[in-house]
């Protein structure tokens, strides 16, 4: 198919997604397998040794352009009909609104991700498929729903691992808060994962005996969110020089209404796009109550000035985090000067 994509400007790579241990032997597996975590090495040991913030959400960030780039492609060739299994059948509405939510639910944690790094579209940001053939202007990975589905498992296997793997480096940098956040987005990866296993079901392409839920606890196969640009770029999906097949394109705008919200024309609006829920940023439940039902909602980065869109730069993050401890500090001592005065006054 036709990449759905615009051309956007390149940017120069950051060394972290260029750079990274030698992991070509994983090429042949994920070939071979592509069936999510399959190609990723088995985990010994978390890091001990946390990436930093901006690693951790530059490269979450170029994950969610990947995906978007994927699932933009993927909702518009299943829109032509050119997305079938080899019985000659394509998506039933019902299995396209799946991706088309997918997309929508990429796309803004994209927008997150590139409020938080100040940084809109970051390099990578063109982008390959390798479990696919590519002749052309196509790719079978966008007309053979096995290889399609195929892809989409291996995507989010590595989403999965490496947003879990963000929540446990997010916490030994001491940011509960932004573990929280990890956390939510690790979960609809991993719905994301399922509701694929379950079109492959759906389709005779897996037996329903290996249901679509099929995980105890989501494993975390990447030591660190920083490992995984090496993982991804060895496997295929981009190189170096920037190159690839199918470029990063915004396919939704939360900040628009109506069909305005659908970039691309892949079908994101109406009450499809209405019932994605919180696209103003991740929803907390405040503790006097709120949210759906209770008020306003609150997003998990926000405070007094930061609720209006609830996407903030990574400065903001910091600042707020640093004058919300240093205004504990100054509670402290009132309540020990409070204290003291109290003793003073016994005796």
């Amino acid at each position: 198919m036709t990449d759905v994509s615009t051309e956007t400007a390149p940017m120069t790579p950051p060394a972290l997604l260029v750079a990274g241990p030698s992991r070509r032997s994983l090429i042949a597996s994920v070939v071979a397998a592509g069936l999510g975590a399959s190609f990723l090495p088995a985990l010994a040991e978390a890091a001990t040794s946390p990436d930093s913030l901006i690693t951790i959400f530059t490269v979450a960030q170029t994950a969610e352009q990947l995906a978007v780039t994927f699932y933009s492609n993927g909702v518009s060739s299943a829109q032509a009909g050119t997305l079938k299994d080899a019985n000659g059948h394509g998506l039933s509405p019902d299995e396209l609104n799946y991706l088309r939510a997918a997309l929508i639910e990429e796309q803004l944690h994209q927008l997150f991700f590139a409020s938080v790094t100040g940084v809109p579209i970051q390099t990578p940001n063109r982008f390959n498929f390798p479990l696919g053939v590519q002749t052309g202007s196509t790719n079978t990975t966008f007309t053979d729903l096995a290889t399609f589905i195929k892809t989409q498992q291996t995507l989010e296997g590595v989403f999965d691992s490496a947003f879990i793997a963000a929540v446990y480096e997010l916490g030994l940098l001491g940011h509960a808060d932004l573990a929280r956040t990890a956390c939510q987005i690790a979960m609809i990866e991993s719905e994301h994962r399922v509701l694929g296993r379950d079109i492959l079901i759906s389709h005779k392409l897996q037996d329903a005996t290996d249901p679509a839920d099929n995980w105890t606890y989501a494993p975390q196969l990447l030591t660190s969110v920083g490992a995984a640009p090496s993982v991804v770029q060895n496997a295929g999906f981009f190189n170096a020089q920037n190159t690839g097949d199918y470029a990063y394109a915004q396919a939704y705008d939360p900040t628009k209404t109506g069909d305005a919200r659908d970039l691309l024309g892949l079908g994101l609006k109406g009450p499809l796009a209405d019932n994605v829920l919180y696209q103003s940023g991740p929803f907390v439940q405040p503790a006097g109550g709120g949210g759906p039902g209770g008020g306003a909602a609150t997003p998990e980065l926000g405070s007094g000035e930061l609720l209006a869109t609830g996407l903030v730069p990574l400065a903001g993050i910091l600042w707020y985090r640093a004058r919300k401890s240093r205004r504990a500090r100054e509670l402290r001592e009132v309540d020990r000067e409070s204290s003291a005065d109290t003793d003073d006054s016994e005796i």
